[in-house]
């Protein structure tokens, strides 16, 4: 057995195996619920800037105000998790949520609107890098690669879920019921979660011997590849908008349709994750970086025909489904188990630091073509990283 392969080896899984469906399906359904209220104001910028008095640019700041609340809980995360377990900090964040999310419609301006959406990110940002960590400790190994695919495919989905839910409710009862009708679900979904999800005692490992622990040589790589690979995901999407084909730049349902046209991508990511799970976890990362470099070039060559770029963006969005399970895994594996989810914090700060700071990126182009050349660029400059990381003793 190679050296690489005994470092990516899953970690030993704690007293208790989860049982698979009933944690993939609760872990899954809640994310989409949580990591979907970032997304669901986009539709509701409208009616966001008439309830605040401001202009629908303005209003876009609660948005904004939420992206990086969030990257600040994933960070949070890990040392609250330290002392009080992934379950406890998995189900009071939701329930922290659900609080803030009904205060929402009840906003009378732009500086209360973004002050909830902040709390709101704060909250919520701390549930899905627990949800990771406590996959990649409580499910059996060799199940591991198949739930953080299906967990972080439903994640890559709520780009288009949240904002289609946000769009219909809006329309069917008014825009204050996207927040009021999620409410219940979310505290149904905290009852759910505290009774599937196992109980755990105080973690070892916790304060400044973890950090240091998580910021070893051989993990800071995997950190920066998710902050290049979910700026590109965020800023290749902020480029079909800004730039892309004349057919869907208009919004409506054509820009929608070619955002939906990646979601069978995350399906079959999760139908071959058993298959891909023979192989090591940095393997099969470089396997995934690979593929997105391959889509952004041909999203840079077909990117002014709406058919060949839904083509590219169903190729990406399918290296990027099987790129976040095998970093985690790898994060976990290099981390040890007694700095394994303050490490899997920082990925998800980093992750949400890159999706930021992704939407911003576009603006500096001024065509789709030169844009996804650079972020071809970029991403394969991480392949580099992940090879390193992999090596490194």
């Amino acid at each position: 057995m190679s050296k690489s392969s005994v470092a990516e080896a899953p970690p030993s899984v704690t007293p208790g195996t989860a049982p698979l469906v009933a944690t993939v399906a609760t872990v899954s359904v809640m994310g989409v619920l949580v990591v979907g209220q970032m997304y669901v104001t986009i539709p509701l910028m409208p009616e966001l800037a008439g309830a605040w008095g401001v202009s629908t640019g303005a209003a876009a700041a609660s948005t904004t105000a939420f992206a990086f609340a969030h990257a600040v809980g994933s960070l949070l995360s890990g040392p609250l998790s330290t002392r009080w377990g992934r379950r406890t900090v998995m189900v009071a964040s939701v329930l922290a949520t659900a609080v803030v999310t009904a205060l929402l419609p009840l906003a009378g301006s732009l500086t209360d609107g973004v002050v909830l959406r902040a709390l709101q990110g704060l909250f919520a940002g701390s549930f899905i890098p627990m949800a990771y960590a406590y996959i990649n400790a409580r499910v059996a190994p060799h199940r591991a690669s198949l739930a953080l695919t299906v967990v972080s495919a439903c994640m890559g989905a709520t780009v288009v879920i949240g904002q289609v839910e946000a769009q219909l409710v809006a329309a069917w009862f008014g825009w204050v019921w996207t927040f009021w009708g999620t409410v219940p679900l979310l505290l149904a979904g905290a009852v759910v979660s505290w009774r599937v999800l196992l109980p755990e005692e105080r973690q070892i490992g916790g304060g400044l011997s973890g950090v240091k622990t998580a910021l070893n040589p051989r993990i800071i790589p995997l950190y920066l590849v998710i902050l290049v690979g979910a700026g590109s995901l965020t800023a290749l999407y902020t480029g079909v908008q800004l730039y892309g084909p004349d057919a869907v730049t208009d919004g409506g349902g054509p820009l929608l349709a070619l955002r939906a046209s990646a979601l069978p991508a995350l399906l079959g990511a999760a139908l071959v994750a058993p298959f891909l799970a023979r192989f090591p976890a940095s393997r099969r990362a470089t396997g995934a970086l690979l593929v997105t470099v391959a889509a952004l070039l041909a999203a840079a060559l077909g990117g002014n025909d709406a058919v060949a770029l839904g083509a590219a963006l169903f190729a990406f969005m399918a290296g990027f489904s099987t790129l976040g399970p095998a970093l985690i895994q790898s994060v976990g594996a290099r981390a040890g188990a007694t700095a394994q989810t303050t490490a899997i914090a920082l990925y998800g700060f980093t992750l949400n630091v890159g999706a930021g700071a992704g939407a911003q990126l576009a603006a500096f182009f001024n065509e789709f073509s030169s844009l996804a050349l650079f972020l071809a660029l970029v991403l394969a400059v991480a392949v580099c990283g992940v090879v390193r990381g992999g090596r490194t003793t």
